[in-house]
């Protein structure tokens, strides 16, 4: 939850960076993972010593899936704040990911379909096409189309992402998965605008001349990606599984809203809103058909649990 708090003011320090320093999403993505990434890496061998975090094992393909989806997940989600705007795409990236991992879990046959399941799935995709409505034309307009594919695949990545986490985190420290598979993300969208060139890397130094966007590219860095990624490895590795994981930001939407509306006046249309209102029921139906399923296999249908267990 801590975590979510600080993702939520990403989309508003972004918009916040001025256009006329010309930083596009990739760039944004790449600045905020190799500030992080190194950051964290120091922490960890600070905290744990050098010759632990040297002798330590992380899974080489596990550690790679984390730094590609990371990557996916980085560049999509900026692009998404420009084609949507920061409060859609904060509902969007935080209320798919766990209706994603349901349905990945009913394919691999590890999460068993209940009536709440269902009815969380149908609530989102009402929800989907409520904000692909426009206001005005009554149809999504191309930046809409555009914005919510991007939206989906971002937050494909995210939950890929999440699992690959949690599974490295098990066997390493936390602050040692996240270190190093936000360098490695950075790593990997490096390579990628190198070989492409679009946009040109190396407008980003030159950018950082001005003061007001250098302070915000590092509060992008340190605050909701390095602290946050620890905040979040730390509490996914000691959850259940990616699903209760995923479900513990749900904060994030109404942070971020309130940011956004306060900060920027980007207020969402009326069909936005009620679809992004069918998004978080779908959270809250899934989040209560997670706990009875817990409780069913745990054979007791007392819904209190003990002080220490929560």
């Amino acid at each position: 939850m801590v975590a979510a708090s600080l993702w939520a003011t990403v989309g508003v320090g972004a918009q916040l960076v001025p256009a006329s320093a010309g930083l596009a999403p990739e760039l944004l993505g790449f600045a905020r993972t190799a500030i992080a990434g190194p950051v964290i890496l120091m922490l960890a061998i600070g905290k744990f010593g050098l010759g632990r975090i040297a002798a330590a094992r992380i899974n080489p393909s596990g550690l790679l899936l984390f730094a590609v989806s990371n990557a996916v997940f980085q560049v999509g989600l900026f692009r998404c704040f420009t084609l949507l705007g920061v409060t859609i795409t904060v509902f969007l990236t935080v209320c798919l990911p766990p209706i994603i991992a349901m349905v990945f879990g009913w394919f691999q046959r590890r999460e068993e379909i209940t009536a709440g399941n269902v009815i969380a799935l149908g609530y989102s995709v009402a929800g989907l096409g409520l904000i692909a409505v426009n206001n005005d034309i009554g149809r999504p307009t191309e930046a809409q189309i555009s914005g919510l594919a991007l939206a989906v695949i971002t937050s494909i990545a995210f939950v890929t992402m999440s699992s690959a986490a949690r599974s490295a985190s098990r066997t390493s420290p936390p602050m040692l998965v996240a270190g190093a598979g936000l360098s490695l993300s950075s790593l990997v969208i490096f390579l990628l605008l190198r070989i492409a060139n679009v946009p040109d890397i190396s407008r980003l130094i030159p950018s950082l001349a001005d003061p007001s966007v250098l302070g915000l590219v590092l509060y992008l860095g340190l605050g909701p990606t390095a602290l946050a990624y620890i905040c979040y490895c730390k509490g996914i590795a000691k959850s259940r599984s990616s699903f209760v994981a995923l479900t513990a930001t749900m904060i994030e939407p109404a942070v971020a809203a309130l940011l956004a509306i306060w900060i920027l006046a980007d207020s969402p249309s009326t069909t936005e809103t009620m679809g992004c209102m069918l998004l978080m029921m779908a959270m809250l139906i899934l989040w209560q058909s997670e706990q009875k399923l817990a409780l069913k296999r745990a054979g007791t249908s007392n819904p209190i649990q003990p002080l220490n267990d929560l």
